[in-house]
């Protein structure tokens, strides 16, 4: 329709002209005829080459869509490659670490029933010989056994008498009775069969085992502190979310930072039992929160042991699935070295728990190349980045593909939230709003702070704890 109109109106132009040139000039009508017919197809080849233009134009933008699609789904099939390639390889590998302890503790208890049915049949054996070897003293006995003396008359007794040639009969077969009492005494002096148990394992002396049996000791004695930082908005400076920070008290009263014992508490396999106090708590911060009509949330560190423990996690699903009306409150982070070596148990962890509605953090950022978008579709909202690698622009940022000024826009186009930590001094807030960073935590507003035992009421018993962990 456009294009018919479009035509009229250059013939209408084309007429006009030739009119004007007749009535206007008094040019000859062939001459004007002419004109006008030329100016008509001019006009109409400039139109084709336009619209050829624009034509071209939306093919070629069509064609860009199509390529940055195409790539985006090379880079999708690039990740799945690597998923499959990391289950085909860790799958055998930790079915083989499961397996491996299970065949070798068969093998002992094996060995031990067979030493054990060995030392009975030679118990067995022993019994029935010295059984015969008694019988056999028995009838020598009762073959040695004397006849009754004959009586004497009293005359000859008298002159037995005399002569001192009377005398008690000597015990001949006493010693013939003794020997075979005491052999049957020696079966019950041989020692037992030994007891079918494990053998102990031999202890290895490692240098951290006084810090892993002071976790272990402050775990069951109930020595685990919470301490919560917040975390503000940014000019405003209110309290948005908090960070839920663990301590351990040692017996004498000092504390264990986080940096002291978390990798050898995930070495001898204590932080389940500590992760679960950890949440059980939050939670009770949430509900007290709650109750005063206070919307901000929190923070609760997680370790990739605790998501691939396989009798701890189920218990920890069916406990935040009782609470998940939190979801929208509680946020469970991960550091960026934890979630850049994580399989696919550990994502199939984070995928159950994140379709109950919770989201999660990366924490301690080194690396600005990371695949944050495919974080983001994992279900991780935000990001913590340290001040110092975002003003000072460190060396292993600047290599990234982004200046560390505009990584707070790139991870907003995924739906990902930066917040930046370890903020220290207030000349680092006015660089930070510079960057239009909304969301900071530092001791220059607040140090994590201890949670007072009243709101910590109802706390797990650390005992039962480490039952459910082991």
């Amino acid at each position: 329709m456009a294009n018919i109109s479009i035509l009229f109106s250059i013939s209408a132009i084309a007429a006009s002209l030739g009119t004007v040139m007749v009535y206007l000039f008094a040019r000859p009508v062939g001459e004007a005829f002419t004109v006008s017919l030329t100016a008509m197809c001019t006009m109409i080849f400039i139109h084709f080459m336009l619209t050829r233009s624009q034509e071209k134009s939306a093919m070629s933008d069509a064609v860009d869509r199509l390529e940055e699609r195409i790539a985006v789904i090379d880079d999708d099939v690039g990740n799945l490659e690597g998923r499959l390639t990391g289950v085909e390889h860790n799958i055998p590998r930790r079915t083989r670490e499961e397996i491996d302890p299970l065949f070798a503790e068969v093998e002992v208890i094996g060995s031990l029933v067979k030493q054990m049915a060995e030392a009975m049949a030679d118990m067995e054996t022993r019994i029935e010989d010295q059984g015969l070897a008694i019988e056999d003293q028995r009838a020598q006995q009762a073959k040695l056994q004397p006849q009754p003396a004959q009586r004497l008359s009293a005359p000859q007794a008298a002159r037995e008498s005399a002569a001192g040639r009377v005398r008690q009969p000597e015990p001949a077969f006493a010693p013939a009775a003794e020997q075979p009492m005491a052999y049957a005494q020696e079966p019950f002096t041989q020692p037992r069969a030994p007891e079918m148990k494990r053998p102990a394992a031999p202890r290895m002396h490692h240098p951290n085992a006084a810090l892993a049996e002071e976790i272990r000791s402050s775990i069951e004695a109930g020595r685990v502190d919470l301490y919560l930082q917040p975390i503000v908005t940014l000019p405003q400076r209110r309290v948005r979310y908090y960070e839920a920070l663990t301590r351990l008290r040692k017996a004498n009263g000092d504390s264990l930072e986080p940096i002291e014992f978390l990798q050898e508490a995930d070495r001898t396999g204590q932080m389940p039992a500590i992760d679960n106090i950890l949440l059980f708590r939050s939670l009770q911060i949430l509900k007290r929160l709650a109750t005063r009509n206070r919307e901000a949330g929190l923070f609760c560190n997680l370790s990739p042991s605790t998501l691939m423990d396989e009798n701890f996690f189920p218990g920890f699903l069916e406990f935040v699935r009782a609470n998940d009306t939190y979801s929208d409150l509680l946020i469970f982070e991960f550091s960026q070295a934890d979630v850049a070596v994580m399989s696919a148990i550990e994502y199939e962890s984070l995928a159950a728990l994140a379709e109950l509605g919770f989201r999660f953090s990366v924490d301690r950022i080194t690396d600005l190349r990371m695949d944050f978008r495919t974080l983001a579709d994992r279900g991780f909202r935000f990001a913590k980045l340290h001040a110092s690698r975002l003003l000072q622009h460190e060396d292993d940022l600047a290599k990234s593909n982004i200046h560390p000024a505009d990584f707070g826009s790139l991870l907003q186009r995924y739906g990902i939230e930066l917040i930046v930590d370890h903020v220290e001094s207030e000349s680092a807030v006015l660089e930070l709003l510079d960057m239009d960073i909304r969301c900071a935590q530092g001791f220059l507003f607040s140090p994590p702070r201890p949670v007072r035992a009243d709101v910590l009421q109802g706390a797990p018993n650390p005992r039962s704890v480490k039952r459910e962990a082991s």
